[in-house]
Formats: structure tokens, sequence, C-alpha cells
């Protein structure tokens, strides 16, 4: 009787441990419109592979964070804590608030901001700085897995049901504080002329006070703010803090919807890609998060910044992956934040980017933009599912 009542007991806990270790089933189906974009996208990539080295035994397979099992997002959460604690490597005259390998890569991106955003190379460059953060997880800190994505169209009108969010992963929103919870009126450093940008009021405002990252100690930024500050115009200078976030719920539930991605991933051209991806997704996506989420230049603070970065870069993987040779140097863009010149040039007409033109990755790495464009060759081999 006792070893039936021990089976009786395992077997009532089989169910149980095996949604512990799977992904998460939940969310909103995703429709047979994207399935059939997204099935010709993987087709085409795995008939170019043999190129360059990249195979079908070589290739990285990047997969949403609510799709791969606990024991992998545990393992990712280590290796980010571990460049957490690793000591930055940038030169403190440039970043005296530099305190780790995570601001690093902060400082890379505040370094190239009005760049990189709303421009030619926008696509391109994060392409390769999500990959070089793929590479410093797996290389420095052992992670044996590759950047996950946050499939936000899956859970748009209830966010917070995705494991990304829940107390093993990211944690939450930010503690709400009825006196900095927005809006507000931000100012952009580095242009030739003075631009204010309106943020939402959100639904927090504080520090993170759970999940992993709870209580989560950055330094660099913000820049975020209603006045530019000559002394720190770029945040370089130490400003030890918590992780902060202010969720607005409206940008998920009104935008990141499967409806916006289909137009996405389904634009006929690559203006409309670029508009529909800015406007309805890459936008949306950080102002959901808010506070250090959506700073424009120090947004890397967050840690869930590269999940984010990875999902924009899947769904223009899916536009590309539509028709390899007509799609992966497509172009389209300034070469400076819609085009405006910078402060330290303000007399340089607005210029189209070209894929020849070359980007500023740090540590000396200046890949052209075209570099940064393929996916199973010139230096990267993966895919998503």
């Amino acid at each position: 009787m006792r070893a039936f009542n021990l089976v009786l007991a395992i077997a009532s806990l089989a169910p149980v441990i095996s949604a512990t270790c799977r992904g998460n089933s939940s969310g909103i189906p995703k429709p047979a419109d994207f399935k059939k974009l997204e099935s010709q996208y993987q087709k085409n990539i795995r008939a170019t592979l043999g190129i360059d080295g990249c195979t079908k035994d070589t290739i990285r397979i990047r997969r949403s964070w609510d799709d791969i099992d606990v024991a992998s997002r545990n393992d990712y959460i280590r290796a980010v804590k571990c460049l957490a604690a690793k000591p930055a490597r940038v030169d403190k005259s440039l970043a005296p608030g530099a305190v780790n390998r995570l601001d690093d890569f902060t400082y890379i991106h505040i370094n190239q901001t009005n760049k990189i955003h709303i421009s030619g190379s926008f696509l391109s460059w994060h392409r390769i700085f999500i990959w070089q953060m793929e590479d410093a997880l797996r290389d420095e800190c052992g992670y044996k897995g590759t950047l996950p994505y946050w499939d936000q169209g899956r859970f748009s009108q209830n966010p917070l049901e995705s494991e990304v969010f829940s107390n093993s992963s990211f944690g939450g929103d930010g503690d709400f504080l009825a006196d900095d919870h927005g809006p507000y009126n931000i100012i952009i450093p580095g242009l030739a002329i003075n631009m204010t940008v309106v943020r939402p009021a959100g639904s927090g405002g504080g520090c993170v006070t759970d999940g992993q990252f709870a209580n989560f100690q950055i330094s660099l930024g913000p820049t975020d703010r209603p006045f530019i500050d000559p002394n720190n115009k770029y945040g370089y200078n130490p400003n030890p803090r918590c992780l902060k976030r202010n969720f607005d719920f409206p940008s998920s539930t009104d935008f990141m919807t499967w409806d916006h991605a289909i137009g996405i991933v389904g634009a006929p051209d690559v203006v409309t890609f670029y508009w529909n991806m800015e406007n309805n997704w890459h936008v949306k996506s950080h102002q959901f998060l808010g506070k250090d989420g959506l700073d424009l230049f120090t947004s890397p603070n967050d840690p869930i910044f590269y999940l984010l970065h990875s999902q924009l870069d899947r769904l223009w993987a899916i536009w590309q992956g539509q028709d390899l040779e007509q799609r992966t140097f497509a172009i389209t863009g300034n070469r400076t934040f819609f085009g405006i010149p910078l402060d330290d040039a303000p007399n340089v007409p607005p210029s189209n980017a070209t894929i020849e033109d070359v980007m500023d990755l740090g540590y000396g790495y200046t890949p052209k933009i075209k570099d940064g464009m393929p996916m199973t060759y010139s230096g990267r081999c993966y895919m998503y599912e």
C-alpha cells in the first residue's frame, strides 16, 4: 500500500515538475499570417547554410524567453549578473561612472546614440551590438545558450503574463511614486537644435523591487531630463542608483499587437518596414518599460534591453528573409537622428546613409553598415525560432 501511495504522490507531482521545466504556454496564439511569413524566413535562411562556415551544426538558434526552459532562463540571468560583477574595461577618462562590463556596453551605446537611432545604421548597428553581448555572455561568463527575445505580440493584452516580468526573471514595474511617474518633458542632448520629447505617465516610476534584478545597481545616466547638464551631458559621470521602471500599458495593448507585427514583417518595402517597426514597436517597447529602459542614451541599463532588441532584430530578420537577395542589404534613413545636425557639426546638412558607411562599435571596431546586415555570414551565424 505504501508503494502504491508513493506512486500516486509522484504522479501528482508530474504536472508541476513538467510545468516548471518547460516554457510558458500562455498568451495569444501566433496568427496564421505571421506563421507563414516566419516559416518562409526560416526556410530561406536554412537554404543559405554552408556559407562562411555557418552550418546546421554551428548555427545559433534564438528563442522567446517564454519558450526556453527554466534552467536556460536561470543560466542567462546568472551570466548577466556575472558581467555585472566584472570590472569595466572602458577608459575611465571617457566614462568615469563605468563600474562593470554591462556599463561598457551602455557607454558604447551612449557614445553613438545620435547616429544610431532614427537613422540608416539603426538596424545594422544594433544587430552587431546584441551579438557582441551574446558573445560576452558566452565567452566571459560561460553561458551556454543564445540571446532570447521578448515576444511582446504574444502578451500584448496582458504583458505581465510573460515570464519576462516574473519574479524568477526580470521582475515587474517600479514602485509607484505619486510625484514621479510622469508625464515628463525631456530634452535630447547632442543635437544642434533643442528637441523636446514627451514621455507618458506610467504606473510606477520607482525602483524595481521584485525579480532577479530587484534593487539592481546602475551607474551611468540618466540623460532623460528636462534640461541638459553641461557638466554631465551624456551621463558618463558616476551616479549609483537603483534600476527604475514605469510601465505604460497602452504602449503594449494598443501597439505591440500581432496585427502590427504582421504589418511590420509583411511590409512591401524597406521604408514601410522601417517606419512600421519604429513607430509601432521600437519606441513602444521602450516606452512600455519607462524610466531607465526608455532613456534614449542609457536604455541598456535595463537588462531587458537585450531581449527587446533581440525581438526587433527578429522582426527585421523575418522581413529580410522573405527575399534575402533583395532585402539583406536594403537600407533607408539619414546619418543622424532624424537627419538633425549634431551640436559639434551644426552646419552639416542631412544626408542619406549608405551600406558603405562606417559605424563605431567601440574599442576600435568600425564595421560598415553592410557588415551588420547578414545573419549567416559576415561574422554571425544565427536564426530565430
